[in-house]
């Protein structure tokens, strides 16, 4: 490589570090609790976008301005924040592991879902109800307790009872029937829903039930069986998750 080309890159990159600083500095002066967690040059030019408090913002290189909104790609008509935030919430459950799920899996496996769920929410239970033929549509449900009334709450205690419980499929479904766990049921245990509530209050925008699919992309809250199967075939990517 020329010398003259050498200095052009490092140009280049000292111009990409001191934007990069600008923006930093930007996003601090305008939320100076915000943890910032990336910064990376937006699809437009002279934009960085930043994720910040898990949300997705974009600042002008020179952190004159700071915008939050949705950025669309006008030509393939696509929302490229979407794609971003999807990708945050890939890489989120993808540290989730089966010690902090409850299963209930599909016989013959098409898709895989997260569901962030609450046994006090109404339509988590009607959701519940349709479990079988959520099933029966090849769609295994990996359940992430987020118990929404916080801690200490009831929900919460009862959150913990069912993970506690010998059968927590059996647990679950019988507090989503009820509302209650049998009270000769009931053990204490370690468990983890402080950290699933926690994923949830940062990831479940929607409330409960907030169904994610295995490419991060936030299907919905309630969805019939054949609403959930028809959003699941519009899902273009599907690692496996744990």
């Amino acid at each position: 490589m020329k010398q003259w080309q050498v200095l052009a890159l490092a140009l280049v990159a000292g111009a990409a570090q001191a934007d990069e600083a600008a923006v930093r500095a930007a996003v601090q002066r305008l939320l100076p609790n915000a943890a910032i967690e990336s910064v990376q040059p937006a699809a437009m030019a002279d934009v960085f976008e930043v994720v910040a408090n898990g949300e997705v913002v974009y600042v002008s290189a020179d952190g004159e301005h700071l915008l939050q909104g949705r950025l669309y790609d006008a030509r393939q008509r696509t929302d490229l924040t979407a794609s971003t935030e999807n990708g945050l919430r890939r890489a989120a459950l993808s540290k989730v592991g089966e010690e902090k799920r409850i299963r209930f899996a599909a016989a013959d496996e098409k898709h895989r879902i997260t569901i962030f769920t609450d046994v006090d929410c109404g339509y988590c239970r009607k959701l519940h109800k349709e479990m079988s033929a959520i099933n029966a549509a090849g769609i295994t449900v990996d359940y992430l307790m987020f118990p929404r009334a916080g801690q200490p709450s009831a929900s919460f205690d009862k959150a913990a009872f069912v993970w506690c419980a010998a059968d927590r499929q059996e647990a679950l479904t019988a507090s989503m029937l009820s509302g209650e766990l049998d009270a000769a049921k009931r053990r204490s245990c370690a468990h983890p829903i402080t950290d699933t509530m926690k994923l949830g209050q940062r990831l479940a925008r929607l409330g409960t039930p907030t169904i994610i699919a295995s490419d991060g992309a936030v299907l919905g809250g309630y969805l019939e069986p054949a609403q959930l199967v028809q959003r699941l075939a519009s899902v273009k990517e599907a690692p496996a998750q744990p």
